[in-house]
């Protein structure tokens, strides 16, 4: 007779018992084979336990699973089924290490153990390519060995002794800082061209697109009424032809073959343009369907806004997500205007209301757009449209990356959007944007942080080599950095930045005229935290201790002191002192940066 727990269904179709799960989880873009987890692994060859210990492993992690969803531990919630399927990914490779080490309980793995696992754990081959596993992998590992101990109360089999008793998960992997790495943005001149070609795409062609697929459609159809099979190409060549329609890139959509590339190519530039202008989840993008734009009043103004409207699943315990809607500027609502048309065919045939849809070539079904597909159709676009390389190489695009990118867009211009932005992205802690963080949960705030310590760091590394520089700060950075200029100083300069980052909170913020290198003690806009921007202005940082202006900041004032001085000729004696005052300002400022146009 089953115990209770194996009885406890983990979704409509399985319980915890079961030897295969099929897992509840309806998040756009999930291929169906990673809703399905079997636990009947084979035990390994080189197993020193009986097999009859080796089912028991097994129902031992089932129950420590069945305890994470409905017990988890204090503080923790509930396992989603989702995180199920990922830590039981998790139990069976230990499992089988166990069985190789003659460990027949979990009650056996102790601090030595763990040492043990961790090495083996180290001596496997990445599957992502790498040379061995990442640190971040064996964290994942050990936080499971680390959540057994954490509800040993509640099992029948957990580790007794804590296995990690004097580090960290975190340590014991050695996933520090500088070994976590993360999901990069996209650098700008590969992030300006991929943007600017998927709007071309969008704004300039898409009507073509949209009607060259459209014709090619039906002359599809009425060949095919012939009963011909042949005759279907002949009618679609013949009538594009005599459309006689281009391609963005010039060429003739005169073929079928021709149309169709054209309209895959048209659907990855609307997703680009979404992701890159809204910032949204792969998953949320994915979950669109017919009707997504809606527009709603901006108060009394008589003006609709553009929403996008999709499905939130991070956080979120329904499996099929939660509505929320999206800002979207007008560039986005086109894109998901010619989506709804390209997909109109493929949805009529198939009764989904997806706007991404593909037809699967091995089955001939129309299916949903998977995570995989997408991000590999996104470096296929980029290709087509021939975005320059980053280093040398093509760039790898992924789905994550436009909204990290979105999000680093704005943090750079305008720090005080980022609550603003938190709302956007949809976080789900309220309170911790209340107390002060940077976003609402820390996987904005890692991500607004991890930009801000990129561009310090870069600001650092070129002003610290620079031989002339503005402002009062750049002036005393230039009396004193002889040390790191020049290849000589390349490493100093290298180490110096590294331990400002790693020792100091020093942080380097931007505007369009220059570099602030905030102290709080000296600031002349009032700012506690970082600059204040209401106080901020140009005549206000060039009387500041904070104040650095390098030459790329040159465009700026050589059209302020042009503007101000195309004022002059008509302004009255008090008028024409202020404008005079800040065009003496914009010239010392060009004569210190030493700009070629500093001087008529």
């Amino acid at each position: 007779m089953s115990s209770s727990w194996e009885d406890a269904p983990i979704s409509p179709w399985s319980r915890f018992g079961d030897g295969e799960w099929l897992l509840d989880i309806r998040t756009a873009g999930r291929r169906a084979d990673q809703n399905r987890f079997s636990w009947a692994a084979p035990m390994p060859e080189c197993s020193r336990i009986s097999g009859h210990d080796h089912s028991h492993l097994i129902r031992a992690a089932k129950h420590f699973l069945w305890s994470m969803h409905f017990d988890p531990p204090r503080g923790r919630k509930r396992s989603s089924a989702t995180s199920l399927q990922q830590k039981a990914m998790l139990l069976r490779p230990i499992i089988g290490w166990m069985a190789g080490e003659g460990l027949s309980r979990f009650a056996e793995i102790d601090p030595a153990a763990v040492e043990r696992f961790c090495t083996w754990l180290r001596r496997r081959p990445s599957r992502a390519g790498h040379d061995s596993i990442r640190p971040a992998t064996v964290t994942n590992y050990l936080l499971a060995i680390k959540d057994l101990y954490r509800q040993r109360s509640k099992l029948a089999d957990a580790p007794l002794i804590d296995p990690l008793p004097l580090e960290t998960t975190y340590e014991a992997a050695g996933h520090t800082r500088a070994s976590k790495g993360s999901i990069p943005f996209i650098p700008d001149r590969q992030a300006i061209a991929i943007l600017n070609e998927a709007l071309r795409w969008i704004e300039k062609h898409g009507e073509t697109i949209v009607m060259a697929e459209a014709i090619r459609l039906e002359a599809r159809e009425r060949g095919l009424a012939t009963g011909v099979f042949r005759q279907a190409s002949y009618h679609v060549r013949r009538a594009l032809r005599a459309a006689r329609l281009s391609d963005p890139s010039g060429e003739r959509l005169d073929g079928a073959y021709a149309a169709r590339q054209a309209a895959v190519h048209l659907v990855e530039a609307c997703y680009i343009v979404i992701a890159g202008f809204v910032g949204m989840r792969v998953s949320e993008i994915l979950s669109m369907k017919v009707g997504a734009i809606e527009y709603r009043p901006i108060g009394e103004t008589g003006v609709d806004q553009a929403y996008v409207v999709a499905r939130l699943f991070k956080t979120v315990d329904d499996p099929d997500g939660r509505v929320e809607r999206w800002t979207a500027p007008a560039p986005v609502a086109r894109a998901v205007d010619l989506l709804e048309r390209l997909s109109a065919p493929l949805r009529a045939a198939s009764g989904r209301e997806e706007l991404f849809l593909v037809k699967n070539t091995q089955y001939g079904e129309i299916v949903p757009v998977t995570h995989m597909h997408i991000a590999w159709r996104i470096n296929d676009f980029a290709r087509h449209v021939g975005v320059p390389d980053h280093d040398g190489k093509p760039w790898q695009f992924s789905t994550h990356q436009f909204r990290k990118t979105f999000a680093r867009f704005v943090a750079r211009r305008d720090r005080t959007q980022l609550l603003g932005l938190a709302d956007h992205f949809k976080h789900a802690s309220v309170a911790m944007t209340a107390r002060g963080y940077v976003g609402s949960d820390f996987d904005l705030h890692s991500l607004i942080n991890h930009e801000a310590r990129a561009e310090t760091a870069a600001a650092l590394d070129r002003l610290l080599a620079a031989r002339q520089l503005g402002g009062k700060m750049g002036e005393r950075i230039v009396a004193r950095n002889a040390r790191f200029r020049g290849r000589a100083g390349e490493q100093v300069r290298r180490d110096y930045v590294a331990f400002i980052l790693e020792e100091t909170d020093l942080r380097i913020h931007a505007c369009d005229y220059g570099w602030c290198v905030f102290q709080q003690e000296t600031s002349r806009c009032g700012g506690e935290l970082e600059p204040d921007e209401a106080g901020r202005a140009p005549a206000v940082c060039l009387s500041c201790a904070n104040m650095v202006i390098e030459a790329k900041h040159g465009s700026y004032w050589r059209d302020r002191r042009e503007r101000n001085a195309a004022l002059l000729p008509c302004a009255n004696p008090m008028t024409a002192a202020v404008l005079n005052e800040a065009i003496g300002q914009c010239e010392r400022v060009l004569a210190q940066i030493g700009d070629d146009h500093g001087q008529e």
